[in-house]
C-alpha cells in the first residue's frame, strides 16, 4: 500500500509539472520486466514529456520519469527480492514518424543484482500514437559496477 501511495503522489507531481509546461504530456505505461534466467516481474512508469524541439531533421523533447520494477523471488545465486524505484531525467529523440529513442540517467531507491547501483542508465525505443505507446526499455549501470544484469522492460501505455 505504501508503494502505491508513493507512486500516486509522484504521478500527481508529474501531472502538475505537465500542466505547468506548455504542451507537455504525461504517459502512464505498464508491462513486464525480464532479467536473468527468464525471471519476469511487473514494471510501471509515469513519464512527463515536454515539447518537441526541432534539431536538424529530427526533433527532441525533455523527458522525466518515475518507475518501479517489482521484486521477484531470489534465485540460488541472485538477489532479486526488492522493489526498485527509479527517478529519471533525459531526452527523447523522434527518429521517424512516431518512432523515438530515449536516453535518461536515473537515480534508484532499492538494490537488486539486476539494478545494483544508486544510478542507472535508461535507454528506450518506442512507437507512439496520439494517446498510446508501446516501447522496449533497458535499464543498466553500463557495466560500471558488478553485478550488471540490468532489466529489459516491455511496456504499453496511454498518454494524456
Amino acid at each position: 500500500m505504501r508503494a502505491r501511495r508513493v507512486l500516486a503522489r509522484a504521478a500527481a507531481a508529474l501531472l502538475a509539472v505537465a500542466g505547468a509546461a506548455h504542451a507537455a504530456h504525461v504517459e502512464v505505461s505498464v508491462g513486464r520486466s525480464l532479467t536473468l534466467q527468464h525471471r519476469w516481474t511487473d514494471a510501471a512508469f509515469v513519464e512527463c514529456v515536454g515539447d518537441a524541439q526541432p534539431v536538424w531533421k529530427l526533433a527532441w523533447a525533455p523527458a522525466f520519469a518515475l518507475g518501479r520494477v517489482a521484486a521477484r523471488p531470489d534465485t540460488a545465486t541472485d538477489r532479486l527480492d526488492r522493489d526498485v524505484w527509479l527517478g529519471a531525467a533525459g531526452a527523447r529523440v523522434y527518429l521517424w514518424r512516431d518512432l523515438y529513442a530515449g536516453f535518461q540517467l536515473a537515480a534508484t531507491a532499492g538494490r537488486t543484482d539486476a539494478l545494483s547501483t544508486p544510478y542507472e542508465f535508461v535507454s528506450s525505443l518506442g512507437w507512439q500514437g496520439r494517446h498510446w505507446q508501446v516501447l522496449a526499455r533497458h535499464i543498466s549501470n553500463g557495466d560500471f559496477h558488478k553485478p550488471n544484469h540490468g532489466e529489459t522492460v516491455l511496456l504499453a501505455g496511454v498518454a494524456f
